[in-house]
């Protein structure tokens, strides 16, 4: 369900957080958590409020969107990265975040998870760059993302296999 600004204020109790501080302190207990299990809630929980465009501008301002591109670079743990990418796949409905995801060197990192064998981290790859190329986003050289979406195709895993296809359509008319 996609809110308003009157639907928040309306389910906001008086004295209670509003959206930009809570999603801050989410993004300060994932930092701050030692606990693989209290970091896989909380990025779970971050890349829920993602799918929401009221909540993109809050999103890049209080830094979650840099947590879910920390975790794409620099992370292994597979449920870590599936909700980073999931995250930034529900962010890239809008082309400033599209903009950030290629500003912040994104695309590069998702192409290295292009390899992963996780079959719900490659569809939120696949339709993150469905979303860059369909709104025009050029990353460079797109070679490498061609060759590998194009082997995606023959995937055994039907979701991946249908989301290559679609890609590669998407490419072939530009």
């Amino acid at each position: 369900m996609f809110t308003n600004l009157s639907y928040l204020k309306k389910h906001t109790p008086e004295n209670g957080t509003d959206r930009e501080s809570y999603l801050s302190l989410l993004v300060d207990e994932y930092l701050n958590s030692s606990s693989l299990d209290s970091k896989s809630q909380v990025l779970a929980n971050l890349a829920n409020f993602a799918y929401d465009p009221i909540n993109f501008a809050y999103i890049r301002d209080v830094g979650v969107f840099d947590v879910f591109l920390y975790v794409i670079k620099n992370e292994c743990n597979i449920q870590l990265l599936h909700f980073a990418t999931t995250g930034i796949c529900n962010l890239c409905s809008d082309p400033v975040n599209l903009d950030y995801l290629i500003e912040h060197s994104g695309v590069k990192s998702l192409v290295v998870l292009l390899n992963s064998n996780h079959t719900e981290i490659i569809p939120d790859i696949i339709a993150t760059f469905i979303y860059l190329f369909n709104n025009g986003r050029r990353t460079g050289d797109n070679t490498e993302i061609m060759q590998k979406i194009e082997t995606l195709k023959q995937s055994q895993d039907k979701v991946i296999s249908n989301l290559a296809t679609v890609f590669m359509d998407i490419y072939q008319e530009q």
